[in-house]
């Protein structure tokens, strides 16, 4: 058996189809089916179902998976001790984040990594619920909630808060919100109860029950945008809304705490860029204490 073959078996059952594999492994549609039809014949049996919907494990691919990509993270943590390159963080490194998160935090910080680590490629996904951390899709997933069970392994980020808004310019033609109460009378922005990502998100219930959004976003950055254009009143992270001058934080007594989770597969803790990264991110959290928690200047 070519071993390098097992690099195309690992590839297509994550992508599940030959023109999509052949994309990643930047190769011809045809290489990637001659290599996996080579692996099969080598081992004498069928690792995928071809359909015309994708490609699709047999029972042999799936019992040869876990082997391939215990060799996988073996290869990449030879190459990172042995090649020295531990000392020069190189490769890719893909990380899924929430979309208000990923964007206005993550992003202006990670530019700074990689000034840092030039030689690294860094990829921030902020759909990450798209993609599986057990089948190596992607390297780190922050989430909100903590993973329940499972191999998956997850570190505790720094708390975060979030604060009610509204610009100065719709609080001036609409009445006081001086109570939780006074919220029922004005429009308010959310969440699509049924596209949201995870149930700690949803905070109108927490405030009052039975407020309801009367403009939804599936995305905190969509949210903020209509909250900006003087349309209602939302909730939103204080590290989103602190570069905003137009708004206002109303009711500060209501605050709601949330924790970032990241979380990454056990065999990648022995990979250089994937550990470096994890430090970077929650050193970058514990910095912005203040930001993320909506406190006065001073206090973080």
């Amino acid at each position: 058996m070519n071993w390098d073959d097992l690099r195309f078996f690992i590839v297509l059952s994550r992508k599940r189809s030959f023109l999509a594999a052949a994309s990643e492994l930047r190769l011809t549609h045809s290489t990637v089916s001659r290599r996996l039809s080579a692996l099969e014949a080598a081992l004498q049996t069928q690792l995928f179902h071809r359909t015309e919907r994708g490609c699709r494990l047999t029972p042999a691919g799936e019992k040869l998976l876990p082997y391939a990509e215990q060799l996988e993270s073996t290869i990449a943590a030879l190459e990172e001790e042995v090649s020295g390159r531990d000392k020069t963080l190189s490769g890719a490194i893909r990380i899924g984040a929430p979309d208000g998160f990923g964007n206005c935090f993550l992003a202006p910080r990670l530019g700074k990594f990689q000034r840092l680590h030039p030689e690294l490629e860094i990829e921030l996904v902020a759909v990450p619920m798209y993609y599986s951390l057990a089948r190596r899709e992607i390297d780190l997933l922050i989430t909100i909630r903590k993973p329940a069970g499972g191999q998956i392994i997850a570190r505790k980020l720094p708390s975060y808060r979030f604060g009610l808004f509204a610009t100065k310019t719709y609080l001036r033609g609409h009445p006081p919100i001086r109570s939780r109460e006074d919220l029922r009378g004005h429009r308010l922005i959310g969440y699509i109860e049924d596209l949201l990502y995870d149930e700690e998100l949803h905070f109108l219930d927490e405030i009052l029950p039975g407020l309801r959004p009367r403009f939804r976003s599936s995305t905190i950055i969509g949210q903020m945008n209509a909250i900006l254009s003087d349309n209602g009143v939302g909730i939103l992270p204080h590290f989103l809304a602190h570069t905003e001058p137009a708004l206002v934080n109303l009711l500060p007594e209501l605050s709601f705490e949330r924790t970032f989770w990241i979380q990454y597969h056990p065999e990648s803790r022995r990979i250089a860029r994937v550990r470096a990264t994890i430090d970077f991110i929650a050193a970058e959290m514990e910095a912005s204490r203040a930001v993320l928690c909506g406190l006065p200047r001073g206090n973080g």
